[in-house]
C-alpha cells in the first residue's frame, strides 16, 4: 500500500528504531512529500547530518503540489479555519498532497486526525490500515 509518512514517523524511527516500523518501511510503498523532506532537513544538526538525511530520503518516490494546486491548498486552509482549526502550513501542504494523490498519511500528529474531519478525502494510516 502507498503511504506518506509524516516527519514525526521518520524522526521517531531514526531516534528509536523498532522492528515493527522497519517492517512497515520495507513492506509498504513509502512516498515522500516535499514538505516532509523540508521539515526533516530543517532539523539537521550539522552538515554531515543534513547530508545523511538528504541521502536517506532520496531513495523514496516523491510527490508534490504543482502550480495549479496552490489554490486547492488555500481552499483547504480556509475550510480548516472555518471549522475552527489552525494547523501548521506544512501539515496542510502534506494533507493537500495526500488528498491530491489519494495516498493516506502515516502520522502520530493529532492535527491530521482533526483535519480529516474537515477535509474530505484525507485518510490517515495508523500502521494497521486506514482509519
Amino acid at each position: 500500500m502507498k503511504i506518506i509518512p509524516d516527519s514525526n514517523i521518520f524522526i521517531d524511527f531514526w531516534k528509536h528504531p523498532t522492528e515493527e516500523i522497519e517492517k512497515i518501511f520495507e513492506n509498504e510503498e513509502i512516498i515522500l512529500c516535499g514538505a516532509v523532506r523540508a521539515e526533516l532537513l530543517q532539523g539537521a544538526v550539522s552538515v554531515k547530518n543534513f547530508t545523511q538525511i538528504s541521502d536517506g530520503v532520496d531513495s523514496f518516490q516523491e510527490v508534490n503540489l504543482e502550480s495549479g494546486d496552490w489554490g486547492r491548498l488555500g481552499e483547504n486552509l480556509y475550510l480548516l479555519r472555518t471549522n475552527g482549526l489552525t494547523v501548521p502550513l506544512a501539515d496542510a501542504i502534506i494533507a493537500t498532497v495526500a488528498i491530491k494523490y489519494g495516498i493516506p498519511v502515516w502520522t502520530n500528529d493529532k492535527h491530521f486526525g482533526l483535519m480529516s474531519r474537515a477535509l474530505r478525502g484525507l485518510n490517515i494510516w495508523n500502521g494497521d490500515g486506514v482509519q
